[in-house]
């Protein structure tokens, strides 16, 4: 997993000496990311010429001689590399067929948006109090081709701009590390280990194990498994309802499918019971379901089916 760097935390300090100080802290925080288990730092094609001091910019900082030449190297290596946030953003609006606008206090971003749209860390300059935080909320607007609405909401991005923020999400980081499982099979070995809560039918051995290395469903399919079983972790009383569930959009099928495709649904559990999975969330690319079952006696989630919309 990598990290994304946030541009807008960019400024010109008044003197070359602070824009050291703020360059010394960033590679302090994005080793210690690495440390964690993050990968390259993704910026903009842009990043270069970005100016951080008067006639100053991360270009210079990269060939300064009186910059330690093993960090500048680490830096070379590491960080703004191909491929850039700009185009790793356009090829996921692609494979999700969605469109997403992502603004941060009225500012277009695009660092903090493939953070969010990636699911994982953004990293920025320290030098504002508004960046001395662990979470940055986003206003996101996005267009779902499958369903033709336009949603807004707010997006919360995991943020570090200070090693001390990492030491916040380190349970949100060690959850993160489980969309790195490199194919299905994996997945359905390592199940039991990832997905405590969840109870997985014999139907979806086949389905999950079909999920190839690099295949974009594979970290969509974990991702929503990971909801349900974090649902199921604090699951205490009542029954499953979507006003509990704050996750992904959760919905019932249609009495009408429900009829037509009865067999389809109609899943055999572990426990020899057949249940009929009509609740489901969705996932892309494509029309991805995974179909479960939440047994609200036993506050345990059944999953019965992934993969593409039973027609």
């Amino acid at each position: 997993m990598d990290t994304f760097f946030n541009e807008l935390s960019v400024k010109e300090a008044g003197e070359k000496n602070t824009a050291l100080r703020w360059m010394d802290d960033l590679v302090k925080v994005y080793k210690k990311a690495m440390t964690l288990g993050f990968k390259e730092l993704k910026t903009t094609t842009a990043f270069s010429n970005l100016t951080i001091a008067p006639n100053y910019r991360f270009w210079d900082w990269l060939h300064d001689p009186i910059i330690d030449r093993d960090t500048q190297r680490f830096f070379l290596t590491k960080v703004s590399r191909s491929p850039f946030i700009e185009t790793l953003l356009a090829k996921k609006n692609g494979e999700t067929q969605q469109l997403h606008e992502f603004k941060y206090k009225k500012h277009n971003t695009a660092g903090l948006g493939a953070a969010y749209l990636f699911d994982s860390l953004a990293l920025s300059l320290d030098n504002s109090d508004e960046g001395d935080t662990h979470i940055i909320n986003l206003d996101i607007t996005g267009y779902c081709a499958e369903e033709e609405q336009i949603i807004q909401k707010v997006g919360e991005v995991k943020h570090s701009s200070r090693a001390e923020h990492l030491d916040f999400l380190v349970t949100w980081i060690e959850e993160r590390k489980k969309l790195d499982i490199t194919d299905g099979k994996i997945l359905w070995l390592k199940r039991k280990e990832i997905f405590p809560h969840l109870v997985f039918c014999d139907s979806t051995e086949k389905q999950l194990v079909s999920l190839l290395p690099g295949q974009p469903e594979l970290p969509a399919v974990i991702k929503r498994l990971s909801e349900l079983d974090k649902y199921c972790s604090t699951w205490r009383n009542g029954t499953f309802t979507t006003e509990s569930y704050h996750f992904s959009k959760a919905t019932p099928e249609s009495d009408s499918r429900l009829a037509k495709y009865k067999d389809e649904f109609t899943i055999l559990c572990p426990d020899s019971s057949r249940r009929l999975f009509s609740w489901h969330v969705r996932y892309t690319p494509g029309a991805g379901r995974v179909h479960f079952f939440p047994d609200s006696a036993k506050k345990i989630i059944y999953v019965g089916y992934i993969g593409s919309k039973i027609q």
